[in-house]
């Protein structure tokens, strides 16, 4: 079975991914790890912190599995920064393949990089980077 890791931040961009893996694998060839990184883990001082801001994205997580019906899927958290921890992850896992979706997004945000050209340039598997696809609500 070959194993997915599919990065998610809760936008309707990232969720293109999973919609990717559901028109290119049946749920027998695959196991789907769908993982968010919360950035923001320098302001977390306790563990009572750690806790709530993990159980605060655990709905967006759990909507995202819920679109992966029929599909094995487990879902994590993961605290840091987010091109460090989506190839820390995959190496421990033994991911086969990570799955992200492109951003359109230009300018500064180009220059500097993104996640996903980190992911690209390091990951120690296959990355799979899905184009974004205009939304409905947006157009964009």
């Amino acid at each position: 079975m070959l194993k997915l890791l599919v990065p998610i931040d809760g936008s309707e961009r990232s969720k293109q991914s999973i919609d990717w893996i559901k028109g290119r694998y049946k749920p027998e060839e695959v196991s789907v790890t769908l993982l968010m990184v919360r950035e923001d883990w320098d302001n977390i001082r306790c563990k009572e912190q750690y806790a709530a801001a993990k159980e605060e994205v655990l709905p967006l997580l759990q909507q995202s599995a819920d679109t992966l019906s029929g599909f094995s899927v487990v879902t994590e958290v993961r605290f840091g920064r987010a091109g460090e921890e989506i190839l820390r992850f995959a190496e421990e896992k033994e991911i086969d393949t990570i799955v992200m979706t492109k951003s359109t997004k230009s300018g500064w945000i180009q220059m500097i990089g993104s996640v996903a050209t980190q992911v690209v340039k390091y990951a120690k598997c296959v990355v799979v980077i899905v184009p974004e696809q205009p939304t409905k609500q947006t157009g964009n």
